[in-house]
């Protein structure tokens, strides 16, 4: 009985396969939140650019402020998230484009950020007379 337990105190093979088991989790938890996270900024990116589009054709005239608001809802189509479009006019165009962390974190990896908002405010001088 004694040879038997001197020798498993003594056997290795199985020390990398532990290793591996160990550490597994943290590597995909990192693989995984850090996709989440460059879909999250791609998304606010997206939604940053139409937001810009959006508020220079309203300061121009192209747009008004209904129109402004479809035609962002419209443009905004990156991987069909739900998106919340508001346009002010007045002597500044304000446009801002919101939408909540749970609706774009696709792998769920940031679940527990559903509630916090990511947005994009774009400010321009009206320039209709």
């Amino acid at each position: 009985m004694k040879l038997l337990l001197r020798r498993f105190l003594k056997a290795d093979e199985g020390n990398a396969t532990v290793e591996f088991v160990l550490w597994l989790p943290l590597i995909v938890g990192i693989v995984v939140g850090a996709f989440d996270l460059n879909i999250v900024l791609m998304a606010q990116s997206n939604m940053y650019s139409i937001a810009r589009d959006t508020a220079r054709r309203v300061s121009t005239g192209e747009l008004d402020a209904s129109t402004g608001q479809a035609y962002a809802l419209d443009k905004l189509t990156y991987m069909n998230f739900e998106y919340g479009v508001d346009v002010d006019v007045g002597d500044d165009v304000v446009v801002e484009v919101e939408t909540f962390l749970s609706n774009v974190a696709v792998l769920g990896s940031m679940g527990n950020l559903g509630s916090y908002a990511i947005n994009a405010t774009v400010t321009m001088r009206n320039e209709q007379d």
